[in-house]
């Protein structure tokens, strides 16, 4: 039988979705939280987040502070490193770490969850001006050059059911309709790569190429960021030999074979 609707859209009212919205809240402000405050996040009374702080506390995915304040706790962390996609961010780590030795610009690796990209794996620019982000920060995946090539794995089809019919501007730049991002798309598979220039941040651009796992399907996305005044021409004609020489130096430790192709319809 349904409840009431959660503080989340479409979401079921219920102690266990009331829980994890505390701990999506918790985990996107990335910072402790008192009551009060998850409390109006979340949309909830302050006597009904306090029985389920006091329960996430006594199970381990959260910790109350000295100063009565909430953050995540160490059980979150545990169940998180045996997420699959944890694998892969170990495998990629060393690969990520070069690669911006080389550039010397912010890489990371992200995969698709829905219609937003996750990143799991993550360098910053030793530089002083550079694309600051953190592991775990979710984008929209028509926003950013990583989302838009693991979408250019689907067919058009597939990528017009798994975006909202309304898609979310953030820049002039961004796309502003399904459509505009299947014709972008189209782009993206015939050059081999995706790149974008303040679409997501006005002041930020990247380039990203595919990582095809050992099945040969897009898995994952190899990104390197930088602020929009050094994405020039030159930057990525130097940059994306650099990112698909790391792909498949990534796809050969994930037991890919070197002389496969990609699948049609993927992004290379």
């Amino acid at each position: 039988m349904r409840n009431d609707c959660s503080s989340k859209p479409n979401r079921t009212r219920s102690g266990l979705n009331s829980g994890l919205d505390v701990l999506e809240c918790l985990a996107t402000v990335r910072h402790p939280m008192t009551l009060t405050a998850i409390a109006t996040n979340v949309g909830m009374s302050k006597s009904s987040i306090h029985q389920l702080l006091a329960t996430l506390q006594q199970r381990g995915f959260v910790r109350r502070l000295h100063d009565q304040r909430y953050c995540i706790g160490i059980k979150a962390w545990e169940i998180g490193c045996v997420a699959e996609s944890m694998g892969l961010a170990r495998t990629t780590g060393p690969h990520v770490a070069h690669l911006v030795r080389e550039l010397s610009d912010g890489v990371s690796v992200g995969v698709l969850d829905g219609a937003e990209t996750v990143c799991i794996q993550l360098v910053e620019s030793p530089r002083a001006v550079r694309v600051h982000s953190h592991v775990g920060d979710r984008t929209p995946a028509h926003s950013v050059s990583a989302g838009l090539v693991m979408l250019a794995a689907l067919d058009d089809d597939a990528i017009r059911r798994l975006l909202p019919a309304k898609l979310k501007v953030f820049t002039e730049a961004t796309p502003k309709t399904v459509e505009a991002v299947i014709n972008e798309i189209a782009k993206v598979r015939t050059r081999g790569y995706a790149f974008c220039r303040g679409s997501w941040r006005a002041e930020v651009g990247g380039v990203s190429v595919p990582i095809l796992g050992p099945d040969n399907h897009a898995i994952a996305a190899l990104c390197v960021a930088a602020p929009a005044f050094r994405t020039t021409r030159d930057w990525v004609s130097r940059v994306v030999p650099a990112l698909k020489r790391t792909a498949r130096d990534i796809e050969r430790d994930l037991g890919r074979a070197a002389d496969t192709a990609p699948l049609a319809g993927a992004a290379e």
